[in-house]
C-alpha cells in the first residue's frame, strides 16, 4: 500500500488541483521535456525497459478525449494540449489556453506512432518528430533546442559533450517536472550513467510560465501602450519573459512606457490601483 500511495503522491496531474496550477504553455513544455528525456534514455539498452513501461502507461488512448486520473503525466499533458475545450477548462487560465490551442499544431499521429514504438522497444531516429513538435508547440527556449539537436546526434558525441547536454536536460526536468511520475526513473538513469556535470550553469526558472499570446494583431495593439518605435523591442521582451530568460536593456527600454503607465497608476493611489485590478479581471473574463 505504501508503494501505491507513493506512486500517487509523485504525480503532477493526479487530480484537478494539480492541473489548475498549470498553464497551457506549462503543459507544452512539460510534454516536450518528458519526450526528450524518454528519447535520451531509450538509447541505453539497460534503461530501455523503464521507457517501455512508461510508454505503456501513456499509450492506448490515442485520441486524447478524456482526462485519465490513472494515466501517466505525459498522457495528461498531451490531453491538455490537444484535447477539446473541456481539457483547457481544467487549466490555470482557460481563456488564454483556448487561444493558444488555436495556434498550436501537434502531429498527433506521428506522436502516437513514436509512443507505441517506445512501448514496443523499436523506436528509431526521432529527429523529424521532435523538429515538428518544437515548431508546433512553439518551443522557443534556446536550451531546449540545444538539447534536442544534440540528442539527435547522441552516438557521435564524446563523453564531455554528452554530460553537458544531459546536465542541461536534468536541470530542466528538475525545474519543470519535479513532482512528475517520470522523474524518479530519470534521476536514477542520470546518476547510474554519471551524466551530471557540476560546472554547468542552471538556466531554469522554476515558476509557471504564463500563457502569453504573441500574435501580430495583439502586438499591433501594444503600440497604444509603448509607441510604434518600441514595438519590435516589446515583442522581444515578451518572448524573453515567456521563456523565463533575461531581457536585454534594449528590450526593457522598449517595454518601459507600459511599466511607466503602471507606475503612474500606483502613484495615484489605492483607488486607481483597484480600478486597474477591476479592469484586468474584466479583461481576463473577456478572454
Amino acid at each position: 500500500m505504501d508503494f501505491i500511495k507513493g506512486l500517487q503522491e509523485a504525480r503532477m496531474t493526479r487530480d484537478m488541483s494539480g492541473a489548475k496550477k498549470l498553464t497551457y504553455t506549462d503543459c507544452c513544455e512539460r510534454m516536450y521535456l518528458t519526450l526528450l528525456a524518454m528519447d535520451l534514455m531509450r538509447q541505453y539498452p539497460d534503461f530501455e525497459g523503464y521507457v517501455q513501461r512508461y510508454a505503456r502507461k501513456t499509450a492506448g488512448f490515442e485520441l486524447y478525449k478524456y482526462y485519465r486520473a490513472m494515466g501517466s503525466d505525459l498522457y495528461n499533458f498531451i490531453y491538455f494540449v490537444v484535447g477539446d475545450e473541456k481539457a483547457q477548462d481544467k487549466l490555470k487560465d482557460p481563456g488564454a489556453a483556448k487561444k493558444l490551442k488555436k495556434v498550436t499544431r501537434v502531429p498527433v499521429q506521428d506522436l502516437n506512432r513514436y509512443i507505441n514504438d517506445l512501448k514496443n522497444g523499436v523506436a528509431k531516429n526521432s529527429a523529424g518528430l521532435f523538429t515538428k513538435l518544437e515548431a508546433g508547440l512553439n518551443i522557443t527556449n534556446a536550451d531546449y533546442k540545444f538539447i534536442r539537436r544534440n540528442i539527435a546526434y547522441w552516438p557521435s558525441l564524446n563523453l564531455q559533450e554528452r554530460k553537458r547536454v544531459a546536465t542541461r536536460l536534468i536541470y530542466a526536468i528538475r525545474a519543470k517536472l519535479r513532482s512528475s511520475d517520470f522523474i524518479e526513473d530519470f534521476e536514477k538513469f542520470a546518476a547510474f550513467k554519471n551524466l551530471e556535470k557540476s560546472n554547468v550553469k542552471d538556466p531554469e526558472p522554476t515558476v509557471s510560465v504564463p500563457d502569453i499570446s504573441i500574435n501580430p494583431t495583439e502586438i499591433g495593439l501594444y503600440r497604444y501602450l509603448v509607441g510604434n518605435k518600441n514595438l519590435a523591442a516589446t515583442r522581444r521582451f515578451l518572448d524573453s519573459a515567456k521563456n523565463g530568460q533575461a531581457a536585454s536593456s534594449n528590450m526593457v527600454q522598449g517595454y518601459l512606457p507600459a511599466i511607466k503607465m503602471i507606475d503612474d497608476i500606483v502613484n495615484a493611489g489605492p483607488a486607481y490601483v483597484q480600478n486597474l485590478r477591476t479592469l484586468h479581471k474584466r479583461a481576463k473574463q473577456r478572454k
